[in-house]
C-alpha cells in the first residue's frame, strides 16, 4: 500500500485543541497555542499551521505568522518574535525534509518571504549562517558562580568578581517589576536603534506563563542598572527573551552580574541550561558571550532564497533609519515601536 500524503495550511483558531497540545507537549513553548495567543493580543498577528499528514495521521508541523512586512514584504515566518529555533515538529528526520519541502513550495506558490530558524543539518538543503546561540551548560553538582567564573576570559572573570563584590543588588520578580524593567528596555531599543515591543507582549508572556516567566533586574542604591526577561522554554532551560544593558544605566559591570544572575536563576527553576539567545556573528553581544564564556553553536537559517543573508541593519540601507531611530525622543519610539516593532526580522 503506498503512502498517502497530504500537505495542507490550517488556522491556528480551527484546530483540533486537544490534539495539537499532544503532539507539542514535548516540544519548547514557542509551539504552543498560548505563544499564539500572545503573539496575536499583543500585536495583531495571527498563526498559521502547516501541517503533513501521511495516511490520515499528521507526521509534521510548522507554525508561523503571515503577514504584510515593510522590509521583506509578504511573509510566513516561523517563530517569529520569539528568536528561538527548531521550527518544526517531526516523528522523524524524513517527516522533516517533507514538511519544509513542502513548505518552501507554498512559500514560493504564494510569493512569500521565510527563513526557518534550525540547529541540525537537514539533509538535501542548505543551511545559511550569520547567527550564533549562546549558552551555558549547567552542572548541578558545582556552584554557578565557579561555572561562570571557570569559563569567561580573564578580564570577564575579573569584571565579574568586581561586580559580585559591589553594592549593586539583583532582585526577581514578574508583573511588579515589568514598569521598571520596560523603562530599561526603551532606554536600551533607543541605543540600538530598534523599534521596541509594546509593554504588553511582556505583560501577556507573564499572563500566559505565569510561573515561568521571570524579570530579573540589577539595581545599586541610585538607579536600575541592567535587565532580563527570561522565559523556561522546556523542562531543562530557560531562555533570555530580552537583555537590556543600556549603556546610560551601566555601571560597575552591571551586565557582567545580571548574566550570572540569569544562570543562577536557571539552577533555580531546575534547568541544566541557560540560553542566552542568538546574536549575529562579529557583533558586539556576539563578543561579549564569548568572552563570558559561553558555548557558540552556529544557528542554521533554511529558506528557499538562495541569496539569503542576515537581516544586519548595520550593513544595508537600514542604518540610516537606525541613526534617525537613535535620536527619537524615547516616547516617540515608544509609541512608533507598537506600529513597527512586528516588521522587524
Amino acid at each position: 500500500m503506498l503512502d498517502k500524503e497530504n500537505f495542507f495550511i490550517q488556522d491556528c483558531e480551527s484546530l483540533n485543541e486537544h490534539n495539537y497540545r499532544q503532539r507539542v507537549n514535548k516540544s519548547h513553548v514557542f509551539h504552543s497555542l498560548e505563544w499564539m495567543k500572545v503573539v496575536r493580543e499583543s500585536l495583531g498577528v495571527k498563526y498559521k499551521i502547516a501541517i503533513l499528514k501521511e495516511n490520515d495521521i499528521v507526521v509534521a508541523t510548522i507554525p508561523f505568522v503571515t503577514y504584510h512586512n515593510l522590509i521583506k514584504g509578504s511573509c510566513a515566518l516561523p517563530l517569529q518574535y520569539s528568536g528561538y529555533y527548531s521550527s518544526i515538529v517531526a516523528d522523524n528526520d524524513n517527516f522533516k525534509k517533507k514538511i519544509l519541502s513542502h513548505f518552501f513550495e507554498y512559500c514560493k506558490k504564494y510569493k512569500l518571504y521565510t527563513q526557518i530558524p534550525e540547529l541540525n543539518e537537514i539533509k538535501g538543503y542548505k543551511g545559511f549562517l550569520g547567527y550564533s546561540i549562546y549558552k551555558i551548560n549547567l552542572k548541578q553538582d558545582s556552584k554557578v558562580d565557579e561555572q561562570i567564573l571557570n569559563n569567561a576570559s580573564k578580564r570577564m572573570r575579573s569584571y565579574t568578581k568586581n561586580a559580585i563584590r559591589s553594592d549593586l543588588v539583583c532582585c526577581t520578580g514578574r508583573l511588579e517589576l515589568l514598569d521598571q524593567f520596560y523603562l530599561l528596555y526603551l532606554q536600551n531599543m533607543n541605543e540600538l536603534g530598534t523599534p521596541p515591543l509594546p509593554k504588553k507582549y511582556f505583560k501577556n508572556i507573564i499572563k500566559y506563563f505565569p510561573k515561568t516567566a521571570k524579570i530579573i533586574l540589577v539595581k545599586n542604591e541610585n538607579q536600575i542598572c541592567s535587565g532580563m526577561f527570561v522565559l523556561k522554554v522546556s523542562k531543562s532551560e530557560l531562555f533570555a527573551s530580552a537583555i537590556s544593558t543600556p549603556r546610560l544605566h551601566q555601571t560597575m559591570q552591571s551586565s557582567h552580574l545580571i548574566y550570572l544572575q540569569a544562570a543562577r536563576e536557571a539552577k533555580k527553576m531546575g534547568c541544566s541550561v541557560m540560553n542566552f539567545g542568538r546574536s549575529i556573528d562579529g557583533s558586539g553581544p556576539a563578543i561579549f558571550k564569548k568572552r563570558y564564556g559561553l558555548q557558540v553553536t552556529p544557528l542554521l537559517m533554511y529558506s528557499p532564497d538562495k541569496n539569503w543573508t542576515v537581516t544586519d541593519p548595520s550593513k544595508s540601507i537600514l542604518r540610516y533609519v537606525v541613526l534617525i531611530w537613535k535620536k527619537l525622543p524615547i516616547p516617540l519610539s515608544r509609541l512608533l515601536g507598537m506600529i513597527l516593532a512586528k516588521h522587524v526580522i
